[in-house]
C-alpha cells in the first residue's frame, strides 16, 4: 500500500515537473485571444513575426518573433492597466539563453487603444525570464502621452 501510494505520488510530481518544464521551454503557451476595450483581441503568426488583430481589422505585425503572448494577471486574465482613461496591453516573448544559464531575454511591447487607433510602443528588451508581473511602467513609459 505504501509502495503504491509512494509510486503515484512520484508520478504526481513527475507529471507537474513536465507540464511546468514544457510552459518555460514553449512561450507560446498562454494567452492569444481575449477582450480589450469590448472587442476581440488575438495574436498570431504573420511569416514568422507576432501579429495582433483587433476585431476584423487586417493584423498589426509587431516587432517579435512569434510565438508571443498576452501579458497576464495572477488569475491568468489579460491585463489591461489604464493610463489616462487609456485602456493598454502588454504582448511578450521570453526565449531562455543557452545552457548553462538560467536567463532568458524577454521582448515587451505595449499596445494603446488610444483615440479608436490602436498603437504600438517600440519592444523593450529584458534580460528576465516570462511571464511576469510588469510594472505599470513598462506597460505605460514608452508611449508620448
Amino acid at each position: 500500500m505504501r509502495a503504491m501510494l509512494r509510486n503515484s505520488l512520484l508520478a504526481t510530481m513527475l507529471f507537474s515537473l513536465g507540464a511546468c518544464a514544457e510552459r518555460s521551454a514553449n512561450p507560446s503557451v498562454g494567452i492569444t485571444q481575449a477582450e480589450f476595450a469590448g472587442q476581440t483581441v488575438r495574436l498570431s503568426d504573420v511569416q514568422g513575426r507576432c501579429a495582433l488583430t483587433l476585431a476584423d481589422a487586417a493584423p498589426l505585425v509587431l516587432d517579435m518573433q512569434w510565438p508571443c503572448r498576452f501579458s497576464e494577471t495572477p488569475q491568468q486574465q489579460v491585463r489591461v492597466e489604464y493610463f489616462r482613461q487609456t485602456p493598454i496591453i502588454m504582448v511578450e516573448r521570453s526565449e531562455p539563453q543557452p545552457a548553462p544559464s538560467t536567463s532568458c531575454l524577454t521582448d515587451l511591447q505595449a499596445l494603446r487603444l488610444h483615440h479608436d487607433q490602436l498603437e504600438a510602443a517600440p519592444v523593450s528588451r529584458i534580460a528576465a525570464c516570462g511571464p511576469s508581473q510588469w510594472d505599470q511602467k513598462a506597460f505605460v513609459g514608452m508611449f508620448d502621452w
